[in-house]
This record gives structure tokens, C-alpha cells and sequence, in this order.
């Protein structure tokens, strides 16, 4: 199957910008452009899914022992099959950050992930899973809304407050 059209179509994306197009949008032209059986394999079926499982596995592995350690906690976990450096070496700026941060930086580190297993795929299916991923990841961010984000964490804040305050 050729995908050059599909892949020239798709708008540009980019990290913390809002998609201009939805997740939902995407897979209809996916179906429109591959047919539903190729274009349902964009969604976890494809060889890249693997190692970006591996990737994230990794990733909540040194995590939990980031928070195993600051709450000082002896856990033993399981060792990752694979090691990757990337996340060792953000590990410090990871364990400093405020939660809202860490998210960020965590899908940062997964969006340069898929930066380089998307080198060489340019024009294939492998490129087009990891333009579904990224728009998927964006559009977390999009519906979020600061202002009831800020209101629901007071909110919060007060009512903890007022049941120590008991």
C-alpha cells in the first residue's frame, strides 16, 4: 500500500501545541485512506508498539523507584529487560519536579522515543502509528483546562485542610 498522500495530508505537530487535528479525525481518515483492518493496526499492532511498550515499562520502573526511595520504602522490583539512558540521565530533574512537570517531562522523554523510531519510516504505517501516538498525547493536554484545574486543586486543598482541622 502506498502512503505518501496520507502521510502529506496530515497537519504538523508539535510538542506542547494544540493538534489541529483530534484523535478521533485521525482514525477516520485512517479508515478513509487504508481501509479499517490496515488502519486499525495503528493503534498498539505494530512492530514500534513493542519496544515503545519496553520504553514505558522502563520508564515506570525507574519512576516507582524514584518514589520508593523519597518515601523510604525497601521494594524490590523486577528487572527491565532493556535499559535505556535517556531516562536514567532525566532521572534527578524527574525526582525535583511537581507532579503537573514530571508529566510533562515523561511524555517529553516518550516523544523523543518515538522522534527516533520514527528515523526511517518516513512514508509507512510504522510513521503513521507514531503520528496517532503523538496526537493522542496532545490532545491529553489540550482538554485540559487551567483555570479548573487551579479551582479543583484549591478545592482540594480546602477540603484536606478542613478535615485535619477536625
Amino acid at each position: 500500500m502506498i502512503y505518501p498522500f496520507f502521510v502529506a495530508i496530515l497537519p504538523e505537530l508539535n510538542p506542547g501545541k494544540v493538534p489541529e487535528i483530534t484523535l478521533e479525525q485521525f482514525d477516520e481518515l485512517a479508515v478513509a485512506q487504508m481501509g479499517e483492518k490496515i488502519a486499525s493496526q495503528l493503534d498498539g499492532k505494530l512492530p514500534f508498539h513493542a519496544e515503545i511498550a519496553r520504553f514505558e515499562a522502563y520508564l515506570a520502573y525507574k519512576t516507582a523507584m524514584v518514589r520508593a526511595s523519597r518515601l523510604n520504602l525497601n521494594c524490590r522490583f523486577a528487572e527491565p529487560e532493556e535499559f535505556y539512558g535517556e531516562i536514567d540521565f532525566a532521572l534527578s530533574a524527574l525526582s525535583t519536579a511537581a507532579p503537573a512537570e514530571r508529566e510533562v517531562m515523561l511524555d517529553a522523554l516518550i516523544w523523543n522515543k518515538l522522534d527516533d523510531l520514527e528515523v526511517g519510516h518516513e512514508m509507512d504505517k510504522s510513521r503513521l502509528g507514531i503520528y496517532r501516538m503523538k496526537v493522542a498525547m496532545l490532545q491529553k493536554y489540550a482538554s485540559r483546562d487551567e483555570k479548573q484545574g487551579l479551582e479543583n486543586f484549591e478545592s482540594a486543598l480546602e477540603k484536606l485542610s478542613a478535615d485535619y482541622l477536625k
